[in-house]
């Protein structure tokens, strides 16, 4: 007799986030069709199918269609956040077999219960100052004749100008929002911005906060935001393998953290979720229950 052996695919799906159960079916169906809902109790998880192998290999080779699905990812993540509380996972740890994801949901139904209540109202954005760099350039005193001198002199102004406006959107802004995560976001010269973290809602304060900038930081700039998005920092949702093969755990990222550790905000937490060693708690879920924000 000859035996034959059937395999079966798993399906791995990249989950997106954490939100109340009586919300996840409607965010879900407006999110496109492919959105899967698993339900426990008072909490719901959301998420995807991960891309077979073969398109994953296609997207490597396309920087394009690769720069798109990243921003499905992420217009789905705005599109939750905006819809009420939700609790987004860190996109490099988001991909994770189906029964294994359902058995953590349902495992930790109680402890995602409150850290949604405690942190899903939290929203990122990207604050950043626009000025005419040119303008600094004309304005400045006898640049260096020399070619080379000339052009580091002009470096070092322009280095020199977008610190200090960072610094003073920095002060502005401390009082009136829960953390300013590093690294700031990408800018080019004339230009310098910060990633804050705050309150749902909160966005007056931040206009408010641009009133307090000092003219020499305001002067012939404007202001625009990017947000919101869900709070990957201070506590994003991570899935973590360990122990035998097949084991997973859910983890959030245990506070408090200094503002300089909320790294990496797109592109995970690892190296922050390094510093926990040997010495993390049991269960680190259960941290974010007496957990405070340095």
């Amino acid at each position: 007799m000859t035996g034959t052996t059937e395999r079966v695919a798993v399906r791995r799906l990249r989950l997106l986030g954490i939100l109340a159960a009586d919300e996840a079916e409607a965010l879900a169906a407006a999110m496109g069709e492919d959105v899967v809902v698993l339900r426990t109790g008072a909490v719901a998880a959301l998420a995807q199918p991960r891309d077979p192998p073969l398109r994953r290999l296609f997207l490597r080779r396309d920087r394009a269609a690769l720069l798109r699905r990243m921003q499905l990812v992420q217009a789905r993540l705005e599109q939750a956040c905006q819809t009420g509380a939700f609790l987004a996972c860190d996109p490099d740890s988001a991909t994770i077999p189906e029964a294994a994801l359902e058995d953590l949901i349902e495992k930790n139904a109680n402890a995602l219960a409150t850290a949604l209540a405690r942190f899903g109202r939290r929203h990122q954005w990207d604050v950043v100052l626009r000025w005419e760099a040119d303008a600094l350039l004309r304005a400045a005193p006898e640049w260096p004749a020399e070619g080379a001198a000339r052009a580091a002199a002009m470096r070092e102004a322009l280095a020199q100008e977008q610190e200090f406006r960072r610094e003073a959107l920095r002060q502005a802004l401390l009082p009136r929002i829960i953390a300013i995560a590093e690294p700031p976001p990408a800018t080019a010269e004339g230009e310098a911005g910060l990633t804050v973290i705050i309150q749902a809602g909160a966005e007056a304060l931040l206009r408010e906060a641009l009133h307090r900038l000092p003219p020499a930081a305001a002067h012939a700039a404007h202001c625009t935001w990017h947000g919101p998005l869900p709070a990957l920092s201070p506590a994003p949702l991570r899935l973590v393998p360990e122990g035998p093969e097949g084991a997973w755990a859910l983890r959030l990222l245990p506070e408090p953290v200094p503002p300089a550790a909320l790294n990496r905000l797109w592109h995970g937490l690892a190296e922050a979720l390094q510093t926990q060693g040997a010495g993390a708690a049991p269960d680190p879920m259960a941290e974010t229950q007496t957990a405070e924000v340095a």
